[in-house]
């Protein structure tokens, strides 16, 4: 019987003679199997992470816990986003009432959009939060809290502004146009405000922007007096319109227009106090008669004068304001 070994031989093609083939040892063995096991459970735990987690779409315990406190951080956000809405919401409503109603009061100009919804110019100031949001939340946060704090800021100026005028509250009831331009016993309203039959072209419309005040006596000369404390803007002749007409403004965005008229006893830049003469009636311009035609112009518009004033004013009250006028005449 051939003898079993565990020598294994190669043919020498130089020497034409078999060589011994040398042997790794036990330990290069063990290693190799260990090496061979060790690269072979790697292997495997790889691609079965891989299918676990891309094919199956299994989820690490890291990614649980990131995509929780992601989740818990999204939901903080989008609170914070509804309560800057809100505020949005109620800062809207504080720049309605503020032009419609504060700055209205005292004859403000109202707060041109523009200014309340300037933005910053320049270069994109999100450039850096928008490339590491990939949801677009934390940059349209961000981009609502700047304006809200901006919108404030105006708000707030706009506020301190109202808050001086309205210190001013007296002076400004003694500049608004609240008594009539003549003694109401001496007169009739011959014409209101609004739409009216042309009183010259007879078959046409137009809107009549003041009140038409002519005497009872239907004789010129009536004293008019100015409806406010004011300064004369203007006195002028229009003979196509107003004939001769006296302007007053009086602050806090009130001016007032008296115009027919026969004389004029004011001069441009005078001030004048509520209760004084400043003109005659008459019949100069385009008119049919001795009148007192008379506007209140609020903020550049025209406005019923017959709302300012009380038409039913005892004579002997009314008498009282034009004497109280007298006592201390303003230059």
């Amino acid at each position: 019987m051939r003898r079993k070994t565990d020598k294994q031989y190669v043919l020498n093609r130089e020497t034409l003679d078999y060589d011994v083939v040398k042997q790794p040892s036990t330990v290069q063995r063990y290693l190799k199997t260990v090496l061979l096991y060790t690269f072979s459970s790697v292997s495997i735990f790889v691609l079965s992470l891989f299918l676990l987690t891309d094919v199956f779409d299994m989820k690490t315990p890291k990614r649980l816990l990131v995509e929780r406190d992601a989740k818990e951080w999204h939901s903080k956000l989008d609170l914070q986003q509804r309560r800057l809405e809100s505020a949005s919401a109620v800062l809207a409503d504080m720049e309605r009432r503020d032009n419609s109603l504060y700055r209205s009061v005292f004859g403000m100009e109202r707060i041109p959009e523009d200014i309340r919804n300037a933005g910053y110019g320049g270069v994109d100031r999100y450039a850096d939060i928008r490339e590491r949001d990939y949801t677009g939340e934390l940059t349209s946060a961000v981009m609502l809290s700047d304006i809200l704090l901006k919108k404030a800021y105006v708000q707030s100026k706009s506020f301190d502004q109202v808050m001086l005028v309205s210190e001013r509250a007296a002076e400004m009831a003694l500049c608004a146009p609240t008594i009539p331009p003549v003694n109401y016993a001496h007169v009739r309203q011959a014409s209101g405000f609004g739409t009216r039959v042309d009183p010259i072209l007879k078959d046409r419309y137009g809107r009549h922007l003041g009140v038409d005040l002519a005497p009872k006596s239907g004789k010129q000369g009536e004293p008019i007096y100015v409806t406010g404390n004011g300064v004369v803007k203007a006195v002028g002749y229009d003979a196509g319109g107003y004939g001769r007409y006296v302007l007053v403004d009086h602050g806090f965005g009130y001016e007032t227009r008296y115009a027919h008229l026969s004389k004029a006893l004011v001069v441009k830049g005078q001030e004048v106090k509520r209760g004084q003469m400043i003109a005659e009636m008459g019949n100069t311009g385009r008119s049919t008669g001795t009148h007192l035609h008379y506007e209140v112009i609020y903020m550049n518009r025209h406005v019923n004068p017959v709302n300012y004033y009380n038409k039913d004013i005892l004579p002997e009250d009314y008498a009282a304001i034009i004497d109280s006028s007298n006592e201390k005449p303003m230059s």
